[in-house]
């Protein structure tokens, strides 16, 4: 094997942000992070951006093995919203005993469409909800638990490659997701700290709303419910994998996507799905906004 300097990278950031009600200047609790990776040897890094649902959508990342690597991403974070750009250009050590793999994994917030696990009567006796009936999953009785879902997606949206030996790979991800609360949510299940359910302002979230055009009302800083990416993964010998799978209970679009291939790969996409459009004074993110 070549003689190269030995190095082991291991980074884990973890960005969380907690969010009670009601929601103060977004403004000054957003969270910008730069960072350019230039490493060669035995590689391993974890990086991990995003928390649960206080963040839109959390963004995984593994790299293990043998080679050389240049990476630059740039982080964008506020309450309910999240945007990642990130390049990764890399190139398996000739003689390596394990081929670089870069995995990247984004999990969304935002719920997928989803149909009633079991049968459940209404104890008025009104409606009967079949297992199997498509059901909304923001329902009040599917938030609060009553009624039992499965959701007919994973919100997953996957990517890996691996380079041989001696190959090269490149991985491009440009991405934003917001998920902003909406009904019933900070009323089931949302406990303070003492031990009280808070609530979100109403100018943060959105409800159901019979008076308007597409029965959804938003206040004016409610971020959206949306996840948009361009992504781009090459690699001139080696494998290529890749796994989708996301739904909207609004618009009752489902994508799934599974991919494996042995061999030169090449994929460049754009995805966007707007289930909710945010607010007017809403956070955007916009990089344009650090200048």
């Amino acid at each position: 094997m070549q003689k190269r300097p030995y190095l082991s990278l291991i980074l884990l950031i973890i960005m969380f942000l907690t969010m009670t009600a009601p929601v103060i200047a977004q403004d000054d609790t957003r969270i910008d992070h730069s960072i350019r990776y230039i490493v060669d040897g035995l590689i391993s890094i974890d990086r991990e951006l995003g928390h649960a649902c206080t963040t839109g959508a959390v963004k995984r990342q593994t790299v293990r093995g043998y080679g050389q690597m240049t990476k630059t991403e740039n982080v964008r974070i506020a309450p309910h919203i999240i945007t990642v750009d990130e390049v990764s250009d890399l190139t398996t050590a000739v003689d390596a005993i394990r081929n670089l793999t870069v995995t990247t994994n984004f999990d969304l917030c935002a719920r997928p469409k989803s149909t009633a696990a079991f049968i459940y009567t209404d104890p008025d006796g009104e409606y009967v909800i079949n297992a199997g009936d498509v059901i909304n999953p923001y329902h009040p009785l599917v938030v609060s638990g009553d009624i039992a879902v499965i959701g007919l997606t994973s919100q997953l949206w996957a990517a890996s490659i691996t380079p041989d030996p001696g190959q090269q790979g490149t991985y491009h991800s440009d991405f934003i997701a917001a998920y902003g609360p909406g009904p019933y949510e900070a009323v089931f299940g949302q406990i303070g700290e003492f031990g009280i359910a808070t609530f979100y302002d109403d100018d943060f979230r959105w409800w159901f709303d019979s008076n308007k055009k597409d029965g959804i009302g938003r206040g004016d800083y409610y971020v959206g419910n949306y996840f948009e990416i361009d992504q781009y993964a090459y690699t001139s010998g080696g494998e290529m994998t890749r796994f989708i799978s996301i739904s909207s209970p609004f618009s009752g679009a489902l994508l799934i996507d599974d991919m494996a291939v042995v061999g030169r790969a090449e994929v460049r996409e754009s995805f966007e799905m707007d289930n909710l459009k945010p607010g007017p004074k809403a956070i955007t993110l916009a990089w344009h906004e650090l200048f």
